[in-house]
């Protein structure tokens, strides 16, 4: 397609986000729609989704699209994937934001919330990789976002932690094989951000998980997103928003049994009570 003067119109690039209804993802979202991308957002409740997609058309958003399904149905990404693909454009970044956490002490929790954890942390990132793949092209980005408890156990995240372990190792082997088709893959970790998850996390966080978690601070989802589109577009494969985390990142090898020993201190103290 040619403009006025003749020369071909620059193609709108391409954004999927999940958890783009909320918190971190719609941060991103408002980001990249100030730049002229255009969106689509996954999320699992429409009514959500809905305003979140008035509020970027409100702001300017050149196009936003929405998609509401569970990541954790792998047929459900398909389907989303191949309905975004048939608008005849490559996706230029995949970011899978979506995610749980409902803290609780590993006696205290059915073995049906840590299969939860698991299906939605990290098989929902999965199934999204998996089904945008053939839809990526030289040049295209995947972020992965996890967490700051991908580096080290926390008493009370049991079910939450693992999935996020899992997810760094993911984004490590795809780095890896994806290199040569020219895809970029990055991996965030960001630290406890306030948004509307953080919220309903803190309902079920045990006494002790809320002492051990009360000194990494607290980030506005707007700091954290603006760092996960500056480091990806650096090329950084680990995305650690503020100092600590990028001190965690980097050494969290000699402060892991450091955090043991003062996570067993609390855990000792709470369980005296």
């Amino acid at each position: 397609m040619a403009g006025d003067t003749g020369l071909p119109v620059p193609r709108q690039p391409v954004a999927v986000i999940s958890g783009g209804s909320s918190g971190i993802g719609l941060a991103l979202a408002r980001l990249l729609a100030r730049e002229g991308w255009h969106l689509h957002l996954i999320a699992r409740r429409p009514a959500l989704l809905e305003e979140a997609r008035a509020a970027l058309v409100a702001e300017g958003a050149a196009g936003v699209d929405i998609h509401s399904l569970d990541v954790a149905d792998a047929a459900a990404c398909a389907e989303a994937m191949a309905a975004i693909a048939a608008q005849g454009s490559r996706i230029d970044w995949l970011v899978t934001s979506a995610g749980m956490a409902e803290p609780g002490l590993f006696a205290d929790m059915p073995l049906a919330a840590h299969r939860q954890h698991m299906e939605v942390n990290y098989f929902g990132s999965l199934h999204l990789v998996h089904a945008a793949l053939p839809h990526l092209g030289r040049g295209s980005r995947v972020t992965l976002v996890s967490s700051a408890a991908a580096f080290v156990g926390i008493a009370g995240y049991s079910a939450y932690g693992p999935g996020k372990f899992a997810l760094r190792g993911l984004a490590e082997s795809l780095r890896l094989e994806l290199e040569a088709a020219g895809i970029t893959v990055s991996v965030a970790c960001p630290p406890d951000t306030d948004t509307p998850q953080y919220a309903h996390e803190n309902r079920t966080k045990p006494p002790a998980t809320r002492e051990i978690t009360s000194g990494g601070g607290l980030l506005s989802a707007e700091t954290v997103a603006r760092s996960i589109l500056d480091g990806a577009r650096a090329g950084r494969f680990m995305l650690l928003p503020g100092l600590p985390i990028r001190l965690l990142g980097l050494f969290h090898s000699l402060y892991a049994p450091v955090f043991r020993w003062q996570q067993r201190r609390i855990l000792r103290r709470h369980a005296a009570r």
